[in-house]
């Protein structure tokens, strides 16, 4: 069994099962407001969407495809105290669909980081060491602060 330090994980990450009404819908019960959701519908072939409160609720990116983030205004419509709301997206929300939502805690909209060589806007929780990170590249070999204050495992 692995260790950890985290005496209830899910204060930090939480997975939810919904079905989708195609309409629009509050998704409770998640325990914490997510700063980070990774969502799939598990009826259909459409793909991962990933919404964080850094980037914005209308940003997403596909994990599993070729198109960078893109803006789309009817999927997660907000980030709520216990979990968050939906618009008619059929990729998050398709009626009688099931789906699943990874959910991860940072620290809300992210603020200011100035460590490394470029300046980022950063929302960590460095209890569970998760952090999203935002920040424009210059093309050059450049450092970025994560807010963590020990070096990440993964990136």
């Amino acid at each position: 069994m692995a260790y950890t330090t985290i005496n209830k994980s899910s204060e930090h990450f939480n997975t939810k099962l919904y079905t989708g009404n195609g309409s629009t819908q509050s998704i409770t019960g998640v325990g914490f407001q997510p700063d980070w959701c990774w969502i799939k519908n598990r009826e259909t072939a459409t793909g991962h969407r990933v919404v964080d409160a850094v980037r914005g609720n209308t940003k997403t990116i596909y994990t599993n495809a070729t198109q960078g983030e893109e803006t789309v205004s009817n999927m997660i419509t907000s980030f709520d105290s216990d979990g968050f709301s939906l618009g008619n997206d059929g990729g998050v929300n398709g009626n009688g669909n099931g789906t699943v939502a990874w959910n991860w805690k940072a620290n809300g909209a992210g603020s200011a980081n100035t460590d490394g060589t470029i300046s980022s806007t950063v929302s960590a929780n460095t209890t569970s060491g998760f952090s999203i990170v935002k920040y424009t590249g210059n093309a050059t070999v450049s450092t970025i602060g994560h807010g963590l204050g020990v070096a990440p495992k993964m990136i």
